[in-house]
């Protein structure tokens, strides 16, 4: 919804019936990677309305239930794009949509058969993670935290940066030596809070390094290929200053000795790492000296400035979900794992 209605700006009448685009000939451009995106934007959707509607209908109306519903979705924010004039509803993008939410219901059908239920992947997952809600919930942030590693901020592995929405004025002027230690505490509180947060996660008696490593190249191939592909850097480690570097070695030795405390000590930790790393997000000022990526140049918007427009509202929530997590992991943890 946030992809197919930002800029939320500029609403107007629709210059004809709203429905309109729905008997309007074929686009005249058409590229594979629109076509794609937009069908697979909808593939989770599809994937999650079959497991919500699967336990009151068969699995054959569950699946033309969850495409149906997908579809209206799409066809609403469809007819909405009618009354922005930065938008072009299209019937193709519909056509899209309602095959990647009928793709992802199918796939949902195939993984719940019999034949899938013991598979591999769901066996170690049981095996390594906690398999409750709480478990659920924590993993899901834990994917998140990778996700907005994509966004283009500033502060390497920062999240909850609202200056611009609150007007928070910086706490000193920008200075190297100053950006620097801000960028090191930055990702040092980074480490601890993901380390922290992967450690609760586990079943007792597993060791905890091997996820948080996992975690953890996965973070930073995220930052990889945001450098490589989407701000377009010279070299693609260009977002591994010495600050980071520094940040990354110091949280790394401080988790090593935190995951000794207990889980409700853990926990805390977490949070007030979470709340400090807020707070020096918003303290510190801009880098004059980072220019924004190519792609936010222009002024039509892209999948790719919708895509960073949705990172960074996931990022500015992330902190809240983070704290909702830990909390809820406090309360029955595991007694001890293996660091």
């Amino acid at each position: 919804m946030y992809a197919s209605l930002q800029p939320f700006a500029g609403w107007r009448m629709p210059p004809e019936e709203v429905l309109g685009f729905l008997g309007a000939p074929w686009p005249r451009y058409v590229t594979l990677g629109d076509v794609l995106l937009n069908v697979i934007a909808y593939l989770p959707l599809g994937a999650l309305l079959f497991l919500a509607l699967r336990p009151r209908l068969n699995a054959a109306a569950a699946a033309f239930s969850a495409t149906l519903m997908a579809g209206t979705l799409s066809l609403g924010l469809e007819s909405a794009q009618m009354f922005l004039p930065t938008r072009i509803a299209s019937n193709l993008d519909l056509l899209a949509n309602s095959a990647g939410a009928g793709i992802g219901a199918l796939g949902a059908w195939m993984l719940a058969l019999p034949v899938f239920a013991n598979n591999p992947f769901a066996a170690l997952r049981q095996r390594l993670l906690r398999a409750d809600a709480p478990g659920d919930a924590a993993l899901i942030v834990v994917a998140l935290w990778i996700v907005i590693q994509f966004q283009q901020a500033p502060l390497v592995f920062s999240s909850g940066d609202l200056r611009d929405t609150l007007r928070i004025a910086p706490l000193f002027a920008h200075a190297p030596q100053t950006y620097l230690l801000a960028e090191a505490c930055i990702a040092a509180l980074a480490m601890l809070v993901i380390g922290l947060l992967v450690s609760l996660l586990m079943q007792p008696g597993q060791r905890v390094s091997p996820m948080v490593a996992a975690a953890l190249l996965l973070a930073f191939g995220a930052k990889s290929i945001a450098a490589a592909m989407l701000a377009r850097a010279a070299h693609w480690l260009q977002w591994l200053t010495p600050g980071v570097v520094f940040g990354i070695a110091a949280g790394l030795a401080l988790l090593w000795l935190l995951l000794r405390l207990s889980p409700a000590l853990r926990a805390a930790s977490a949070i007030g790492c979470v709340i400090l790393n807020v707070v020096i997000v918003n303290v510190t000022p801009e880098n004059p000296y980072q220019a924004p990526p190519v792609f936010m140049l222009g002024q039509q918007a892209t999948h790719l400035v919708n895509f960073n427009h949705i990172v960074r509202a996931v990022a500015r929530l992330w902190p809240l979900l983070a704290v909702a997590a830990l909390m809820a992991l406090a309360r029955r943890s595991p007694r001890r794992e293996m660091p």
